[in-house]
């Protein structure tokens, strides 16, 4: 890593902010410029289980999205297959 000034912006590829709120519940923030006031500084046990809340909220979203496609996809084959019955009991008549 380069050497930096202190008073220089950190450049980095990308960033966001975990943020415990007053409730206890914990988000990622991608907008870093909102201020931010802290009751304290962060112990390294807050930021690991703050992290692996936000991993664990990502991955129930993601989840969610895949059953959600999921069903879905099994809707519209349930109402072609209804369809397509429907359609074979007028050609019988």
């Amino acid at each position: 890593m380069p050497l930096e000034t202190p008073d220089a912006p950190l450049q980095v590829r990308t960033a966001f902010m975990v943020v415990q709120h007053a409730n206890g519940e914990w988000e990622a923030l991608t907008d870093i410029t909102k201020p931010v006031e802290a009751e304290h500084a962060p112990s390294v046990i807050e930021m690991k289980f703050g992290a692996s809340e936000v991993v664990s909220d990502i991955e129930a979203s993601k989840q969610s999205a895949i059953t959600a496609h999921q069903l879905m996809a099994m809707t519209t084959q349930m109402q072609q297959s209804a369809a397509h019955q429907a359609l074979a009991g007028q050609l019988k008549l």
